[in-house]
């Protein structure tokens, strides 16, 4: 009898502060555009905030999103 592992795919939810937006990805591809910018010597503008089930980081996502449209706002309306 051979038992099948079912494979669960772990995404992170990564902020880019430059064009202050939100994105999601399966963790592996996050790695793998990691180490061809550390291979090339060139800076990631994305930041990982959040691991988990792609619902997760949905979740977290809509939580940070007031703060990211204020951060906008301001940029747009400088005093």
């Amino acid at each position: 009898m051979t038992t099948e592992k079912k494979q669960t795919t772990h995404y992170a939810l990564l902020w880019s502060q430059s064009q202050c937006a939100l994105h999601i990805e399966p963790i592996e591809d996050m790695l793998v555009e990691n180490r061809q910018a550390f291979a090339d010597d060139r800076r990631m503008d994305y930041v990982p905030i959040a691991f988990g089930s792609e619902e997760h980081c949905r979740e977290v996502a809509e939580q940070v999103r007031p703060t990211l449209r204020e951060r906008q706002e301001r940029k747009s309306n400088p005093q």
